[in-house]
């Protein structure tokens, strides 16, 4: 049996190594991924800033998180490999299409997990910030099936990052190997974090066993891949160690498919060193019906001090991009600063229930029996 040693990093501080032997993986099928393009040197000049995020206290931690965004080592990476015209991306980037059902994994895999302080088991809904410091956190699912490639809402992201919004995107291990340049831009982004969504979006209160560990840890395996790809190419090569430093070595945080568990895979997913993030505001932006309007509404009204708010950037978030100016704005006039996940969880009271669901234990019971089709 093979032994992996690897460690983590969430809030602020490093997980411990569970030292444990790796179950034999299943014979590799081979896999034609996508390449990633990456110029090998570009020269641009420095993107300009925007005004901060600030809360209305002025308190030393949202200082400290907001002296943490300024100029770092990812914000040099990502001008040093991709050219403003790339990150734009296009409107085409948004389009779904299907495609023949792809269930083969990594090319490598090699996942030892760290151990999961207790304070971040569970699944995690929202957070109370010490002092009731007005944080929140916006969340985006980046979710693909077996039988698809979905999209990509450059709107979306080119709007955040004009604004200097931080966020957290749940990536499928699949639509990050269908979108390797994407996954990458948002992983050397000091604005944003990767969390994991499963490899295809499965039902994990459904699946069982060696299916759930290959939804979870190949998902793991594909972010570690694209990094040490990343930090290979020329571009990365310029700025020397800074460029690893930048890039969390491992994903650490993870949201189940459909917002759907049981005991056994909530377990699963914190044995693994992840912690479960679900979330208290669910915008619903996947129905088609949804407007921009309802969408900030609905934020506005149930906002709290460390909120979670899951979204979509995949293809399936109606109307999101257009609500995020009617939502930005409003809550930094109310003092409220954005933050990514990992900073979230490092600054107050974690509140988790010990099973998943949308608002209400119960509500997502209808997901199990479209376990093989979803709704993302």
């Amino acid at each position: 049996m093979l032994v992996i040693l690897m460690s983590g990093v969430v809030a602020g501080g490093y997980w411990l190594v569970r030292q444990k032997p790796v179950g034999p993986a299943k014979p590799p099928v081979a896999a034609t991924p996508p390449a990633a393009t990456l110029p090998a040197e570009v020269d641009q000049p420095a993107i300009a800033p925007t005004p901060s995020d600030s809360v209305a206290d002025g308190s030393s931690a949202a200082a400290s998180l907001e002296s943490a965004r300024q100029s770092t080592p990812a914000t040099d990476l990502l001008q040093a490999c991709w050219t403003p015209e790339q990150l734009r991306g296009s409107a085409s980037d948004k389009k779904i299409t299907r495609q023949a059902s792809d269930h083969s994994p990594p090319e490598r895999i090699a996942y030892q997990p760290p151990i999961l302080p207790p304070k971040f088991s569970g699944s995690i809904r929202y957070v109370k910030p010490r002092n009731s410091e007005k944080l929140v956190a916006l969340t985006f699912d980046l979710c693909e099936q077996a039988n698809e490639k979905s999209g990509y809402d450059a709107d979306l992201i080119n709007y955040l990052r004009d604004h200097q919004v931080k966020a957290t995107f749940f990536a499928g291990g699949k639509w990050m190997r269908s979108h390797p340049d994407k996954t990458m831009q948002l992983m050397a982004d000091p604005l944003f974090e990767i969390g994991n969504h499963a490899w295809t979006h499965g039902n994990l209160r459904v699946l069982n066993g060696r299916e759930v560990e290959e939804q979870i840890t190949w998902t793991q395996a594909e972010y570690e891949l694209l990094r040490e790809k990343l930090l290979k190419s020329k571009c990365a090569a310029k700025l020397g160690d800074q460029a690893a430093t930048a890039i969390p070595p491992s994903v650490t945080v993870f949201r189940f498919p459909y917002g759907a568990c049981n005991s056994q895979s909530l377990a699963a997913v914190n044995q693994m060193g992840l912690a479960a993030i679900q979330w208290n505001i669910v915008t619903g932006d996947p129905a088609k019906g949804q407007t921009a309007d309802r969408i900030a509404r609905t934020i506005l009204d149930r906002i709290q001090p460390g909120s979670v708010v899951i979204a979509h950037a995949n293809g399936r978030g109606w109307h999101t991009a257009e609500a995020l100016p009617l939502i930005v704005s409003k809550l930094r006039a109310r003092g409220y600063l954005f933050v990514k996940i990992s900073e979230l969880l490092a600054q107050g009271k974690v509140i988790a229930a010990d099973s998943c669901y949308e608002l209400k234990p119960g509500d997502n019971l209808k997901y199990d029996r479209l376990f093989g089709i979803g709704s993302k």
